[in-house]
């Protein structure tokens, strides 16, 4: 059945009323290709500030504005709300702290209309404003910038902030994890659908040209906030270790043991600025990160899998809403040992 729309961008949003206006005032900005017919879904998930009114009283001269209400916490909730509102021939991808540029619709949206790619993730530049003389490309990576060349040479991911697909590969991959995410494990809801298309024959384009700008909020640059996302970040690979790869961690326990002793001695031969100052020390993240990992993957590991090795879809899903092959089954015994 033919979509009503040409493309859909879906946008979710949770509490951040004042970074959100700033998005609506650019996407009111961006023009819209000659006879694209464009809808903004607009996913609120659970906000406690006066998200609603403000997205209600939006108008944007050449995009229909559509709001839902999604109380189960979580982005990814959020998200796959979006998917089963969204009508357009192609859904993009937005956050509620970034601004588009005025080309931005027709630079991520062509290359998918025309049939040149199915899967494409653009190009994030943190505002000027963000910027410190301290950030390695890590840092920025890790604050969704993706201007880093570097990063994108044989590693192709899927970031939330600025990405699209056609409608058909969802007949393949159907759903974002609920289980991951903010509002959940704190990250990699984006990264895991990405990795699943390319698992189911896909290949995820890196658009340069289609960029949007990231406004986020000054507080994530304090130390607080980087051990925060470290943790985050631990957590989220933990599961999918588990649950999607099928891999296994070396001595969990004993590894979390040694890398917080390394980081105890490390911490007082490198004392680190205090938790609300500027910037984390690159080692310091690792080791968290690790240390998080290794902590959640043993609790992980004690749970039935969510997946058949690299599956395209959570088990339990209806397989009439499933049409991938079942070549996962034969592997979904084997696996491989991680070491940190």
């Amino acid at each position: 059945m033919a979509s009503q729309f040409t493309a859909s961008i879906i946008l979710c949003t949770r509490s951040r009323v004042a970074g959100l206006k700033q998005t609506l005032l650019a996407l009111g900005r961006v023009k819209v290709p000659f006879a694209w017919k464009v809808e903004l879904v607009v996913v609120d998930n659970a906000s406690t500030d006066n998200t609603a009114e403000v997205v209600q009283a939006t108008k944007l001269s050449q995009i229909e504005v559509q709001y839902f209400y999604e109380p189960r916490k979580g982005k990814a909730n959020a998200l796959n709300t979006g998917l089963a509102r969204a009508r357009g021939d192609i859904l993009l991808f937005i956050d509620d702290d970034v601004q588009v540029a005025e080309d931005w619709l027709a630079q991520i949206g062509d290359p998918i209309l025309s049939g040149k790619y199915d899967v494409v993730t653009g190009q994030i530049t943190l505002a000027p404003e963000l910027l410190r003389p301290w950030m390695t490309p890590m840092h920025r990576w890790w604050l969704a910038s993706s201007n880093d060349a570097q990063l994108h040479e044989g590693k192709r991911e899927l970031i939330g902030a600025n990405m699209g697909f056609r409608r058909e590969v969802l007949e393949r991959v159907p759903a974002f994890d609920p289980e991951l995410g903010p509002g959940a494990r704190g990250l990699g809801e984006d990264s895991l659908f990405g990795w699943q298309l390319v698992e189911a024959g896909y290949k995820i384009e890196y658009l340069p040209n289609a960029i949007v700008f990231h406004h986020l909020d000054e507080t994530r640059l304090c130390r607080c906030h980087w051990l925060e996302d470290a943790r985050k970040r631990g957590r989220s690979d933990a599961y999918t270790i588990h649950h999607w790869e099928h891999s296994d961690v070396k001595n969990p326990r004993w590894s979390r043991l040694l890398l917080w002793m390394k980081l105890l001695v490390k911490r007082i031969l490198q004392p680190p600025p205090r938790l609300e100052e500027e910037g984390c020390a690159r080692w310091e993240l690792g080791y968290v990160w690790r240390m998080e990992l290794c902590k959640q993957f043993c609790l992980d590991r004690k749970q039935p899998r969510n997946y058949l090795r690299r599956g395209l879809k959570k088990i339990g899903i209806p397989k009439n809403i499933f049409t991938g092959t079942l070549q996962d089954a034969p592997k979904q015994f084997e696996t491989k040992t991680i070491i940190l």
